[in-house]
C-alpha cells in the first residue's frame, strides 16, 4: 500500500503558504511589484491553476533582451544564467530543478536527453519569432508524460502572416569600457581603458513570410568580454566566453479541403568559449554543438460532422556537442537523436463538456565517446504513453480529470493523474483549483556517466515523483486583470549529485523536498500605457536525509521572495519599455551558511520609427549596473547597450492589387 504522506505534506504545503507569509516577510524590506503579460482565457480548459500566457503583443513590447530575461518576469520562473549570450541558462518553477521542466517548441519537446534539461542559450529563436509562450505551472505528467514535475513551457513560434513581408536587423552590443587588471601578482597590470568593450558583439537578423511561409535566420558572435569583479575584489576581463552562432528556420502550412498540414525546421550551430567558475577556470575549454529539428503536424476539425478533431504531430531531432577542456586533453563528442509521433483526439459530447485523448511514442538515442549504456552500447530509451482528459459542466462548475499511463524499456511503467476544478462566479470571475501527479525520468548522464574524472552514473536510480496542488482566483476585463493563489508540492527521490566515502561524486534518490508557496499577478491599461505586476512567495523546506520542517531549511537557489514589475508604452512613432525583476537572498547550499545576496535588475528599450520601413532602437540591459551572480562563482555582466537598425518590407495581400 501506498504511504499517504505526500498527501500529508501538500495539505500542510497549501498551509504554509499563507501561515508563513508574516515570518518570511520580516526578514526583508518592502520590494517594487511585478509583471504579468496576459492570463488563460477563460474559454480554455487549464490543467493547472497556475497559468500565465505571453502574447506576442506583450512579446514585442518587453524590454526583455532574450527569451530568459523574458520568462524571468513570469510568477514561479527562477532562472539560472551563468553568463552573457551564449552561456547555458536554464530554468526552474517553483523551486524545481531545472530537469523537472518540460519545454516545449510548437508541441513538441527539446529537452536533452544527455542532462535531461533545457539550454535556452541552445534554443537560437529570437523573440521576435515567437507568438505565444505558454508557462504552466503545477504537475503536469497526466497531460504530458515525463519531466513535467514544475510544469510545462510551450513556445509557439510564427507560421506565416496575410500580407508579405519581410525584414532586416543589425544589432550592436557594448559594454561600459572601464580599466581592469591583467594578470596576476607582481605581473598584475591595470589597463586604464578598454576600447574593445564599444563593439563586443554583433548580430545580423534576417525574417520574411507570407499566408503559407514563414522563414528566418540569425548569424551572431560576441566576445562577452564583460568587466567582473574576482574574489579578490579586482576587476578583470571575462575571458574565454567569445561566440559565434547561426541558426534559422522554415515554418510552412498548407490548407487542405479538410484541415490543415504544415511543417516545421530549425537548425543552430554554435562554437562557444567554456570560461568555467571563478574557483575552477577553464581558460581553453571550448564547445561545438549544433541541432537540427523537423515536425510534421496535420489538423483536422471535420470529423463526425465537426465534433471530434484530430491532430498528428511526427517530428525527428538530432543534435551534437564537441568539448574539449584544453588544447591537450581528449575530445568529449555526444550526438543525441530523437524521433517520436504525438497524436491527439478532441470530442464534443453530448453532455456539456469535452473529451481530449491522445497517445505519444519517443525514441531517444545517445551516441557519445564518455556515456555509455550496458556492455559499452549507446543508451536508448523507447517511451509511450496514452492520456485521457474529459471535461464535465454542471452549471457554474467543471470538473477536468485526466489520467495517462507511460511506459519505457529502461525503468517501471506508471500512471500519473490529475483533478482540477473551475467555478465561475460570473464571466470575468472564477476559481480554478488542480491536484496532480507527476513524475521525472532519470537522464542518459544520470544513469551512465563512466566511472571517471572523480564521477560516476547510476544505472539503479528510480525516476523523481511528486504530487503537487494549487488553488487560484482570477478575475479579467479588457482593462484589467489580475489572479491571486496558493500553491504547494512534496517532492520525493529527487536526484542528487553527490560525493561518496571515497569522494566519488555519484547521483542517487536522496533528496526531498517541499514548495509551499503564493502567487499574484495583475496586468492593466492606464490611458497609453500598459502595466504589469506579479509577486511570488516561495518557503521551500529541505527534508532530504535526516533534516525535518523544524530544521527550517531553504533549498538552494530557490529565493523566498521574487517580484516583477513592467511598463510600456506605445505611440505612433515611439515605443518605450522598461522591465524591473527582484529575487531576494538565495542560499547556495543545504547548510543554509553561503548564500548570494538580494537582485534588482532593470532593463529598460526605446523604439523611435525613423521612417514607415525603418526603427531605431536602444536596449539597456541592467541598467543600475548591478553586480551579481545567478549561479555561483559565474559573474554575470554589468550595464550594457544594445543599438539595433531594422529596415521592413511589407507587399500586398495574395490576392490584392
Amino acid at each position: 500500500m501506498r504511504s499517504t504522506c505526500p498527501v500529508k505534506f501538500l495539505l500542510l504545503g497549501l498551509l504554509l503558504g499563507s501561515a508563513s507569509v508574516p515570518r518570511a516577510f520580516s526578514q526583508t524590506v518592502e520590494l517594487p511589484a511585478v509583471i504579468i503579460e496576459e492570463t488563460l482565457p477563460f474559454d480554455l480548459l487549464a490543467p493547472s491553476a497556475g497559468t500565465t500566457i505571453i502574447e506576442e503583443h506583450a512579446i514585442q513590447t518587453s524590454a526583455a533582451p532574450d527569451l530568459p530575461s523574458l520568462l524571468s518576469s513570469v510568477p514561479g520562473v527562477i532562472l539560472s544564467p551563468t553568463g552573457s549570450e551564449g552561456a547555458q541558462a536554464s530554468v526552474s518553477l517553483r523551486g524545481s530543478t531545472s530537469n523537472q521542466v518540460l519545454v516545449l517548441v510548437d508541441g513538441v519537446r527539446v529537452t536533452d536527453p544527455a542532462t535531461g534539461l533545457t539550454d535556452f542559450s541552445r534554443l537560437g529563436i529570437p523573440l521576435d519569432q515567437i507568438v505565444q509562450i505558454e508557462v504552466q505551472r503545477g504537475g503536469l505528467s497526466a497531460q504530458y508524460g515525463a519531466d513535467a514535475v514544475g510544469g510545462v513551457i510551450h513556445i509557439h513560434t510564427r507560421r506565416g502572416s496575410k500580407n508579405l513581408s519581410a525584414r532586416i536587423s543589425l544589432e550592436n552590443t557594448s559594454f561600459l569600457p572601464s580599466s581592469i587588471t591583467i594578470g596576476n601578482g607582481l605581473s598584475a597590470i591595470t589597463v586604464p581603458f578598454v576600447g574593445s568593450a564599444l563593439i563586443d558583439g554583433q548580430s545580423l537578423s534576417l525574417a520574411a513570410e507570407n499566408q503559407w511561409l514563414s522563414a528566418w535566420a540569425k548569424i551572431s558572435r560576441a566576445a562577452n568580454g564583460y568587466p567582473y569583479y574576482d574574489t579578490n575584489g579586482e576587476r578583470r576581463r571575462r575571458e574565454n566566453a567569445g561566440l559565434l552562432a547561426a541558426s534559422g528556420g522554415l515554418q510552412t502550412r498548407f490548407p487542405l479541403s479538410a484541415g490543415e498540414i504544415s511543417s516545421s525546421a530549425k537548425v543552430s550551430y554554435r562554437s562557444v568559449g567554456i570560461p568555467g567558475s571563478l574557483d575552477i577556470p577553464t581558460p581553453e575549454a571550448h564547445q561545438e554543438d549544433w541541432n537540427a529539428n523537423l515536425t510534421m503536424q496535420f489538423r483536422t476539425d471535420a470529423l463526425l460532422a465537426g465534433a471530434l478533431a484530430l491532430e498528428l504531430s511526427p517530428y525527428a531531432q538530432a543534435g551534437g556537442i564537441r568539448y574539449q577542456q584544453s588544447q591537450t586533453s581528449a575530445v568529449d563528442s555526444h550526438i543525441s537523436y530523437r524521433a517520436g509521433l504525438d497524436s491527439s483526439l478532441s470530442w464534443l459530447p453530448p453532455w456539456n463538456g469535452e473529451v481530449k485523448a491522445g497517445a505519444s511514442f519517443r525514441y531517444d538515442r545517445l551516441e557519445s565517446s564518455v556515456v555509455k549504456g550496458a556492455g559499452g552500447s549507446a543508451p536508448e530509451r523507447f517511451s509511450g504513453g496514452i492520456f485521457a482528459e474529459p471535461s464535465f459542466g454542471f452549471g457554474t462548475w467543471t470538473a477536468v480529470p485526466a489520467l495517462r499511463f507511460d511506459m519505457t524499456n529502461d525503468f517501471p511503467s506508471g500512471v500519473s493523474a490529475s483533478f482540477g476544478l473551475i467555478h465561475d462566479f460570473s464571466k470575468q470571475t472564477a476559481i480554478r483549483a488542480t491536484i496532480s501527479s507527476a513524475y521525472r525520468a532519470p537522464s542518459f548522464d544520470d544513469l551512465y556517466w563512466p566511472a571517471s574524472g572523480g564521477a560516476e552514473g547510476n544505472p539503479s536510480l528510480k525516476p523523481e515523483s511528486a504530487i503537487s496542488g494549487d488553488i487560484s482566483l482570477t478575475h479579467k476585463e479588457d482593462a484589467c486583470t489580475w489572479s491571486v493563489g496558493t500553491f504547494a508540492r512534496y517532492a520525493r527521490d529527487v536526484i542528487l549529485w553527490q560525493p561518496d566515502d571515497a569522494g566519488i561524486w555519484k547521483p542517487s534518490n536522496f533528496g526531498n523536498a517541499l514548495y509551499p508557496g503564493i502567487e499574484a499577478e495583475s496586468s492593466w491599461k492606464a490611458g497609453s500605457w500598459n502595466l504589469g505586476a506579479n509577486y511570488t512567495f516561495l518557503y521551500s523546506y529541505v527534508l532530504s536525509g535526516n533534516l525535518s520542517l523544524s530544521d527550517d531549511r531553504r533549498v538552494p537557489y530557490v529565493p523566498v521572495h521574487a517580484a516583477s514589475l513592467s511598463a510600456s508604452r506605445t505611440t505612433k512613432a515611439f515605443k518605450s519599455a522598461f522591465l524591473f525583476t527582484y529575487q531576494s537572498l538565495r542560499f547556495t547550499t543545504t547548510g543554509n551558511r553561503a548564500f548570494l545576496p538580494a537582485t534588482l535588475i532593470a532593463n529598460a528599450k526605446l523604439t523611435w520609427e525613423l521612417g514607415p520601413r525603418s526603427d531605431f532602437e536602444l536596449s539597456f540591459q541592467n541598467l543600475f549596473d548591478e553586480r551579481y551572480e545567478a549561479v555561483k562563482g559565474y559573474p554575470m555582466p554589468g550595464f550594457s547597450l544594445s543599438a539595433t537598425v531594422t529596415l521592413r518590407f511589407e507587399g500586398a495581400r495574395p490576392g490584392q492589387n
